[in-house]
């Protein structure tokens, strides 16, 4: 009865106002070794505004080694609406006093629960984040240089993608139950929130609050994790647990559990509580950033106030049923910017016009790439889930350009222009003819190509190609096609693999769009590709040489690119078809000689090729920029 009466007062005296006032000095400890089943505490946490307010704790018990050297205590809340809303998403690190001590923070619960029981990370295993600094959690997709390169010439992309890279940010303290953190997001459409949604669970609704000073950041306070900042906002918001001057602990269990990270760090307003027989949540408003979270382990955060986290700035023009540009910044994680950018992009899309159904979507992207300067990549897609398909390209790119085996890249800036059309436009290449097919070394010849437009007629491209002047007497094949199928062809040629990042950047830097018409030369000469580099036409004796010496770093080469001619069209198209050519450096080519194969005197055959990679041959290019379609 003593201890039971000491307790009450203890309640009585230590309130919010007092846990305020000793937030700058080191709280008592209450040992996870001295909790016992029925004792009595309360704990903290803002259910409206930004002042902290006390809710009933009753112990039920200790959850022994859950995991290795790894305990919860579990208790039944009480107060503050609690009986009715259960746990609230957004309580995750309201920090638990028993007798007056820190016990520890709460958690997280389960879902449908019919009594709020919750479960609460021990006090003496988040002060570990005090000392902690290591590194871990996920990295990236880029994986094998050759996997990641042939991906992205190819547009060979998994369809959930961007569902399963969202799935990354959630981070369970045990797999049967639900964190209490709240997802907010503002500025997103429909149809990105409904990703969103699917991706990270419940998505409270976010706005924004006029200034909250970091003095507002005392123990039961409010306090965001912010992943995307700017136009668009998408943050994650839990409790501050504790705090010793500038540095706080918070969450009670890991947000991405990353280790040692630098995360923008703010304030929240809470408006409301949303009651739900899911799981229910808060609805809050982000004040501004006050610091920065430098370590999330997998019990609890670690935040320094007064810090700057760096972001990456992002800025996204959307040109469709109007004109509207975007400004954000990005939490700076190689393994999660990838998919911020591609969230913040389609955000934006589906904020201005659409992000799905029947469309063509032109996209240009602008990665500022630090010391290693400027990457301009463009490419066209033409679906109903187009938006998405550009989503998840541009991920695919900044996490190759981030998580690439060959060197660390800072991502400085990103700008990415998107051009919407509200009907697709993509034509198919059905034909191509040669005006003749015997030839010598430096001739011109025609070319007509003949398309089908989507949902539309028959249209025809007419140009001339440059015969090359080394090349030996012989069959010389053109392939001629989209920039996607003619990359793939030419990589799948070249069996070549980048070994430095700027062999990458510039592999990169020569992928086409679906709205390059591009013509590849193609003749018999034996070659070999070499620490990403390509060496067509070698005598037989330095081939041998090199396939001794190098061994599986020399790849031996059967045919040789001898040109690259590109021509830009207004709309993107899709096929490619081979055009065999003689090529006679002797004797005169007679008139009677009449070339063979198809209409008008070309062979052709269709051939795409398969999926590879490889570094841009040493081809000579011609290009003929502005070229119009039809």
């Amino acid at each position: 009865m003593h201890r039971f009466l000491c307790t009450i007062l203890i309640l009585l005296v230590l309130t919010p106002a007092a846990v305020r006032a000793q937030s700058d000095s080191a709280p008592e400890i209450f040992r996870l070794d001295e909790i016992e089943p029925g004792q009595i505490g309360f704990g903290l946490s803002v259910f409206s505004g930004i002042e902290p307010e006390r809710f009933d704790v009753e112990v039920l018990g200790v959850w022994r080694n859950t995991s290795p050297d790894t305990s919860f205590i579990l208790a039944r809340l009480d107060g503050q609406g609690l009986d009715e809303s259960g746990v609230i998403a957004g309580m995750s690190g309201s920090p638990v006093y028993i007798e007056g001590k820190l016990a520890g923070a709460v958690s997280f619960a389960w879902p449908f629960s019919l009594e709020p029981i919750a479960g609460i990370t021990p006090i003496e295993s988040m002060h570990r984040l005090l000392h902690g600094s290591e590194m871990g959690g996920p990295g990236g997709i880029a994986g094998q240089e050759s996997d990641a390169l042939g991906s992205i010439a190819s547009l060979d992309f998994p369809d959930d993608l961007l569902e399963e890279r969202l799935s990354m940010l959630t981070a369970r303290p045990l797999t049967e139950a639900s964190s209490g953190l709240v997802w907010s997001a503002s500025g997103f459409g429909n149809r990105t929130r409904g990703l969103l949604t699917s991706g990270l669970g419940d998505l409270s609704p976010a706005g924004k609050v006029d200034a909250i000073g970091s003095s507002a950041l005392v123990p039961g306070a409010a306090v965001a994790a912010v992943l995307v900042g700017g136009d668009l906002q998408l943050a994650a918001t839990g409790t501050v647990t504790s705090r010793l001057g500038a540095e706080i602990l918070a969450f009670g269990h890991p947000f991405l559990n990353i280790g040692s990270v630098q995360l923008p760090m703010a304030t929240a307003e809470v408006v409301t509580v949303l009651s739900s027989q899911f799981s229910s949540f808060k609805i809050a408003n982000l004040g501004e950033n006050v610091g920065a979270i430098d370590l999330d382990r997998m019990t609890g955060i670690r935040g320094q106030i007064g810090v700057t986290a760096p972001t990456t700035p992002m800025r996204v023009r959307v040109e469709g049923d109007r004109i509207d540009t975007f400004e954000m910044q990005l939490a700076r994680l190689p393994s999660m910017t990838p998919i911020l950018a591609a969230i913040s992009m389609l955000g934006a899309l589906d904020a201005t016009t659409q992000a799905s159904g029947e469309q063509s979507l032109d996209i240009e992207i602008d990665f500022d790439l630090g010391s290693r300067g400027g990457l301009q990549i463009s490419q066209s897609f033409d679906s109903e889930s187009a938006g998405f398909e550009a989503a998840i390209y541009l991920l695919a790119l900044s996490d190759y350009l981030l998580n690439n085996r060959l060197e660390s890249v800072a991502l400085e800036g990103l700008d990415v222009r998107l051009v919407q059309h509200p009907q697709a436009r993509i034509s198919s290449l059905v034909e191509a003819h040669a005006t003749r097919t015997l030839v010598r070394p430096g001739d011109k010849i025609g070319l007509n190509l003949d398309f089908l437009a989507y949902r539309g007629s028959r249209w025809r491209k007419a140009l001339e190609v440059d015969i090359p002047t080394g090349i030996p007497d012989g069959r010389y094949s053109l392939l001629v096609g989209d920039g996607v199928s003619i990359d793939v062809a030419r990589i799948t040629l070249e069996k070549s693999v980048p070994v430095s990042f700027g062999q990458a950047v510039e592999f990169l830097r020569g992928l086409h769009s679906r709205r390059d018409l591009v013509v590849l030369g193609v003749f018999g000469g034996a070659g070999l590709s070499v620490a990403g580099e390509i060496l067509p036409r070698l005598p037989d004796s330095i081939r041998s040489l090199w396939t001794a010496a190098a061994s599986s770093s020399a790849v031996p080469l059967q045919l040789a690119l001898a040109q690259q001619q590109e021509i830009a069209l207004d709309v993107p198209v899709e096929g490619a078809i081979r055009i065999d050519l003689e090529v006679r450096r002797q004797g005169p080519l007679a008139p009677s000689e009449s070339p063979s194969g198809t209409e008008a005197g070309g062979s052709s055959d269709s051939s795409t090729g398969e999926t590879g990679t490889g570094q841009p041959g040493r081809a000579g290019r011609s290009s003929e920029k502005g070229a119009k379609d039809g």
